[in-house]
C-alpha cells in the first residue's frame, strides 16, 4: 500500500471540488426559484378579480 506524500495537496483539489459543485447548484436553485417567482407573478396578473354581480340570499335560494 502506497502512502500518500502530499495529502495536504489532494485534501485542497478535493475541497475546491466539492465547493465549485456546491456552488453550481446553489447558483441553479436560485434559477429555477427566480423562473418559478417570475411565473407566479404573470399567472397572478393574468387572472382578473372575480365580479359577482348577484349576491345569492338564503331567501332568493329557496323561492322557485
Amino acid at each position: 500500500m502506497t502512502a500518500l506524500t502530499d495529502t495536504a495537496r489532494v485534501t485542497k483539489t478535493a475541497q475546491a471540488a466539492g465547493t465549485a459543485a456546491a456552488e453550481a447548484l446553489l447558483r441553479d436553485v436560485a434559477y429555477v426559484l427566480k423562473l418559478t417567482r417570475r411565473v407566479k407573478e404573470e399567472m397572478t396578473a393574468e387572472r382578473a378579480p372575480a365580479q359577482h354581480l348577484a349576491v345569492r340570499t338564503a331567501e332568493g335560494a329557496l323561492v322557485a
